[in-house]
């Protein structure tokens, strides 16, 4: 295994409980993010910093059309037509668990949009990934965890990526990208003999698979066989998700949770040596 040592610092000075799911929004040069307990979503661009926030947990962001955001909270899954637009419920979550909530998502080659959810109980049923389609309707998938995590997707759009965190499996099926047809999935890597367990997930321009590991203040790199590569160090306990992003692709930002000693934070990581690959669009409609 290879160490790299990028250069690492804050990219806003604000604190957070549980920042999660960086996105480089490629249609306006910015940075996103959430915080998850406070249910607020993030932008950062030009040296200035934009917020809005809901009254219930919000998990991930991806990017919608020209303008929008597709965003899946404790309820369901909303669509905004712009960053300060009034949500609109799209799919609302059918669970009686009075702790799952939306956890993990982003978009999908073929732009539909795809998230897990998350059992915090741990009794009842299992958190699901679940794929929202073209035409609104949502899709349960044969993907469980009591923390679904780690989704991301093959540079070719062919393969996709889940963890079971509490675990500390990731797994790997086929994805059919015209039709939203996920394949078996099959153990790709078994993370648990490092340190921490294996949360959000973004892979490379080469096919390489990076991931948050919570609990081990690290970056693991794995190749698409599996096999762990590189790691980096990161001066945070407990890192939650990556994203390439820049106008190269070049940098990369880490969010992180609170821990006993210190907030969450937002790292932004340049001199990496690697690049990452654009975030699609997810394009619904008839909602």
């Amino acid at each position: 295994m290879e160490l790299i040592f990028p250069s690492i610092h804050r990219l806003v000075e604000q604190s957070f409980k549980l920042a999660e799911c960086p996105r480089w929004d490629w249609r306006t040069e910015s940075w996103l993010w959430v915080d998850i307990p406070s249910g607020t979503l993030y932008r950062y661009r030009n040296n200035h910093i934009e917020q809005q926030s809901w009254s219930e947990p919000l998990g991930c962001v991806a990017m919608q059309g020209d303008t929008g955001f597709i965003l899946a909270f404790k309820s369901g899954i909303y669509f905004l037509e712009t960053f300060n637009a009034e949500r609109q419920c799209i799919a609302p979550l059918q669970s009686s668990a009075p702790r799952m909530r939306f956890n993990d998502g982003r978009a999908t080659p073929g732009s539909r949009f795809m998230a897990g959810t998350r059992n915090g109980e741990k009794q009842g049923d299992k958190g699901q990934f679940y794929l929202l389609h073209h035409d609104a309707t949502m899709e349960p998938l044969p993907f469980f965890a009591w923390t679904c995590n780690g989704l991301a997707f093959s540079p070719c759009g062919t393969n996709v990526y889940w963890a079971d965190t509490s675990e500390s499996k990731i797994y790997k099926a086929n994805y059919h990208v015209q039709n939203g047809i996920m394949g078996e999935s099959a153990l790709f890597a078994d993370l648990s003999e490092h340190r921490g367990r294996p949360d959000g997930a973004a892979v490379d321009n080469k096919g390489g698979y990076w991931v948050a590991m919570y609990a081990g203040s690290q970056i693991l790199r794995l190749s698409p066989q599996g096999r762990v590569t590189h790691q980096i160090a990161i001066p945070a306990t407990n890192p939650t998700m990556i994203a390439f992003g820049g106008e190269h692709y070049d940098e990369m930002l880490v969010t992180t949770a609170a821990d006993q000693y210190a907030d969450g934070q937002v790292l932004k990581l340049t001199e990496l040596g690697w690049q990452g690959i654009s975030e699609p669009l997810v394009d619904v409609n008839d909602f």
